[in-house]
């Protein structure tokens, strides 16, 4: 039964882009373009807060004039793996407005950005990780060779017959110390400048309390003998203008 989506706040005003790569391939090697339909549903009423660049709400154009009437926006998570693609608890949106619920056949699914989605949290964790290790061994590093200098500096006053050979060594302690922090900090400051854009890359993929979600548009393309419904991504084509 079809329901209204208008509050099912998960599946609107989402920092990613639904309406990503519009070039699709088939078996057949014949390419679809979903850009009039990525237009058409950046222009519906519960799609216009999250749309930039393109014409508000008011300019909507009807449900009746959608374009490319057999793609459905596809959310939801993966239950399972086949052989010809995931089984997934999918809500079905026909419009930004209108919605079901099923289980699915999802074909030619996303596993590529999938794995990109695991693959950045992992970097982004160990850089994070990595940073406050860094912090870390720089104060300490920092501290160390301050104590180094002091112990130095005691010796040259203590008037010793050993004084200059023991400030020497800790001159000499003092100058790894600080090596060691510069690396520290070298390091750390490496991996700051650029988590903003693994950050970007992470960001732009679905994901919903730290786990990939899809969140594609796909083609209805039939049922399984025991009525699951069949979706088909198509080949996606990421180099497209």
């Amino acid at each position: 039964m079809l329901t209204m989506a208008a509050n099912v706040s998960a599946q609107t005003n989402q920092d990613w882009l639904a309406c990503r790569y519009p070039v699709r391939v088939f078996g057949n090697r014949a390419a679809v373009d979903l850009t009039p339909l990525f237009q058409w549903w950046l222009q519906q009423p519960a799609a216009s807060t999250t749309a930039t660049n393109h014409d508000t709400a008011a300019d909507a154009t009807p449900d009746a004039e959608r374009p490319l009437a057999a793609w459905r926006r596809i959310t939801g998570t993966k239950a399972g793996d086949l052989p010809s693609g995931w089984v997934v608890n999918a809500v079905i949106y026909t419009s930004p407005t209108i919605h079901t619920n099923a289980r699915i056949i999802l074909k030619h699914p996303p596993v590529t950005e999938e794995q990109t989605y695991y693959a950045l949290k992992a970097r982004l964790d160990a850089a994070t990780l990595q940073i406050t290790n860094d912090q870390r061994s720089y104060q300490a590093d920092t501290h160390a060779a301050q104590r180094a200098e002091d112990r130095a500096r005691a010796w040259l006053r203590s008037g010793s017959k050993v004084a200059n050979l023991n400030a020497s060594h800790y001159t000499r302690l003092a100058a790894r110390e600080h090596e060691a922090a510069t690396a520290a900090l070298n390091q750390q400051q490496q991996l700051e400048a650029a988590r903003p854009l693994v950050q970007k890359q992470f960001d732009d993929i679905p994901a919903v309390n730290g786990q990939y979600y899809i969140d594609w548009f796909a083609l209805a393309s039939g049922q399984t003998k025991a009525g699951v419904l069949i979706y088909d991504l198509g080949m996606v084509v990421t180099n497209a203008p």
